[in-house]
């Protein structure tokens, strides 16, 4: 299978590019080898392909707060760009998406929590930078569903791992290193190991066509449990963290309904929290 794939040499991109390299033909970009997607230039030379899987992104909580503009941009053109380079062809698009485009949905308590496929987009507070990742998320499933290629779009929630970087286990772990022991609000959220990601993306983009599926695992976890969790594993007493007021726009609650996923890939085994927090923590030492 031809396969292009952007940003494999970010967090989820990375893992991907080691899964698949092997057995398929896989042509890769990326921004930190010089790659520009906004470029047209560079995006006209994109070869012809099976599947585009565009993973490429501007992650990272504190970058949605810090550099919303660059989120934002980095977020929107790459995936206008990529769709008009192939939407004469034969590719089938795979769009990488995320669960923070319903938060308000979920915050303003429309919704229940494990959330479906189906919850409606939906921003309040419309200048909070927090959202400068979300709707260019929510706008390329729009492009992409609307550009006549074949297309997938998978929607990841709060997935962990090796290489990960500008996020709250990552930071965390820096934290603890250094002998901090805070963390800033203690939301909900369904952690999903890189491994288990990358082998349900995979099976996803094998077998299915032109729908919108959560990837993630089905269990609610505290920050504060997960913050526990670390610290012990790191030989520091739990009872020492301390918990103090969360950032504005973050979502109370996230864990996504895995119905549509499992029924599309079976039955499938999770790393358990536990062992892959210990993996993630050892190799950020």
């Amino acid at each position: 299978m031809k396969v292009v794939l952007t940003g494999h040499k970010g967090f989820i991109g990375s893992h991907y590019h080691d899964y698949i390299k092997g057995s398929n033909d896989v042509t890769t970009y990326d921004l930190a080898s010089g790659q520009d997607l906004c470029n047209l230039e560079i995006v006209s030379q994109t070869p012809d392909a099976d599947v585009v899987v565009h993973m490429a992104a501007t992650n990272g909580t504190r970058l949605f707060y810090e550099t919303p503009t660059a989120v934002a941009f980095n977020n929107t053109i790459p995936t206008f760009n990529l769709i008009q380079r192939y939407i004469n062809t034969n590719a089938k698009f795979v769009f990488t998406s995320t669960c923070e485009i319903f938060n308000g949905a979920i915050d303003n308590g429309y919704y229940n929590v494990p959330t479906d496929e189906n919850v409606p987009v939906m921003f309040n507070d419309i200048i909070n930078p927090r959202w400068s990742y979300s709707i260019p998320k929510a706008l390329g499933e729009n492009l992409v569903a609307n550009s006549g290629l074949k297309w997938l779009v998978i929607r990841y929630f709060n997935i962990y791992g090796p290489r990960q970087k500008d996020h709250f286990i990552s930071e965390f772990v820096e934290r603890v290193a250094k002998g901090e022991y805070y963390i800033k609000g203690d939301d909900t959220r369904s952690f999903c190991y890189i491994d288990d990601a990358v082998k349900l993306t995979h099976e996803l983009i094998e077998n299915h066509d032109n729908q919108i599926i959560n990837v993630g695992r089905q269990e609610e976890n505290s920050i504060s449990d997960v913050a526990r969790i670390i610290m012990d594993i790191m030989g520091v007493d739990p009872a020492k963290l301390e918990v103090l007021p969360g950032l504005k726009g973050s979502a109370k609650r996230r864990c996504p309904d895995t119905s549509k996923l499992l029924l599309s890939t079976g039955p499938f085994e999770y790393t358990p929290l536990k062992v892959g927090l210990k993996q993630t923590v050892e190799s950020l030492l």
